[in-house]
């Protein structure tokens, strides 16, 4: 019987990834940064899932590549406008296009963050006091406070 193993190892290297490729797996991870941050505080079945489709939203997400965009690297902001020029294939339903492609610019650089393993600089974005307030503020009848998330 022949086994397949799960490597932690990319087996393409991150500069041979399409920015589809690099949303995708940043979409993946943004999300389930999210689902822990709000586990964290929350245990309430309804209100963690609303709480995580809050963060992982569009909008949510274009807002918070607009609070970090100017605190990124120089290859950094490469790989965020890779995935914010890229062609939208169809219109979003509740967002305009050009929070789609600031979203996208997003998970594309998320992606990136993941792939490098530099998950730290990922922290280090979204522990900045202006990402923390918005985050709060898209939660407005959370009693709990999330500038204090580590």
């Amino acid at each position: 019987m022949n086994t397949t193993h799960f490597k932690a190892e990319p087996i393409i290297p991150v500069k041979e990834h399409s920015s589809f490729s690099l949303a995708y797996l940043g979409d993946a991870f943004f999300e389930l940064w999210c689902r822990q941050k709000i586990l964290q505080r929350v245990q309430n079945r309804r209100l963690v899932h609303q709480h995580v489709v809050q963060w992982v939203r569009c909008q949510t997400q274009a807002q918070l590549a607009k609070l970090i965009e100017p605190h990124l690297t120089v290859e950094e902001g490469n790989i965020f406008r890779l995935g914010r020029n890229g062609k939208t294939i169809s219109p979003p339903k509740h967002a305009t296009i050009r929070e789609y492609r600031a979203a996208t610019g997003f998970e594309c650089l998320v992606g990136y963050w993941y792939l490098e393993k530099q998950i730290i600089r990922f922290e280090e974005m979204m522990n900045q006091a202006e990402v923390l307030e918005y985050l709060e503020l898209v939660l407005p009848e959370c009693k709990i406070s999330f500038t204090n998330a580590a």
